[in-house]
């Protein structure tokens, strides 16, 4: 059971240790890099779906949209045709939106492209220079909206051609998987990103640990 987290976290305090999907999201998820491309994408098609609603009221449909979009497997759901995305548009279950159904499908076609000369986590990796950034914040309240690195990072996706992919859903993105670290309990720092064998210039230039640190917050948004 998790000891040390912030007090001021409405998620956290409504549903855990209450219910069990939560108890596994907070303690084996949030924060934490999955190193795998499935539980990545099933993220961010999450975010996708949470952009202008409640986090809580997708996190409570996960197991219906893990069942919809055939657990989240990425070469099953590239391969979706028009006939899928009229299945899905009628599954009382999930949030029926069209342009965010056909952007996860999209998504997966370009993360699949990525996925032909290296995994999509590696790709990740590359362009933010095999840094994690780590924000030490002590109230839940404290955790950027957007930071330098999430901004950096929604720019290439979208050059990538990603959709549903803005700053703010992106670097939440990126907190809940691991890539930028804040829980309170430390865990999810690792030494060192994976770098491979043979050497790949950087797309995106070195950032100075202020730069590393800093983010922008000004309405004081809250982010999870």
């Amino acid at each position: 059971m998790i000891t040390t987290w912030f007090d001021d976290d409405p998620l956290f305090n409504r549903y855990y240790p209450y219910y069990a999907d939560y108890r596994y999201y907070f303690e084996n998820e949030w924060g934490l890099p999955p190193h795998c491309d499935e539980r990545l994408f099933e993220f961010l098609s999450l975010g996708n779906f949470a952009a202008g609603l409640n986090w809580s009221l997708v996190l409570n449909k996960r197991a219906a949209f893990r069942n919809a979009f055939h657990n989240w497997d990425i070469a099953t759901v590239a391969a979706y045709d028009a006939s899928q995305v009229i299945r899905l548009c009628h599954d009382p279950n999930i949030i029926r939106n069209q342009r965010k159904i056909k952007a996860v499908i999209h998504n997966a076609q370009l993360i699949q492209q990525i996925q032909c000369t290296q995994s999509f986590e590696a790709y990740l990796w590359q362009h933010l220079n095999y840094q994690q950034l780590v924000l030490n914040c002590q109230y839940f309240s404290d955790l950027p909206r957007t930071t330098i690195t999430g901004d950096q990072v929604a720019h290439q996706l979208r050059q990538t051609g990603f959709q549903f992919v803005g700053p703010v859903t992106v670097n939440a993105w990126l907190v809940n998987t691991g890539f930028i670290t804040a829980r309170p309990d430390h865990r999810g720092i690792i030494p060192a990103p994976p770098k491979p064998q043979v050497a790949v210039r950087p797309s995106l230039p070195t950032r100075t640990p202020h730069q590393l640190g800093h983010f922008d917050n000004p309405h004081g948004t809250r982010l999870q």
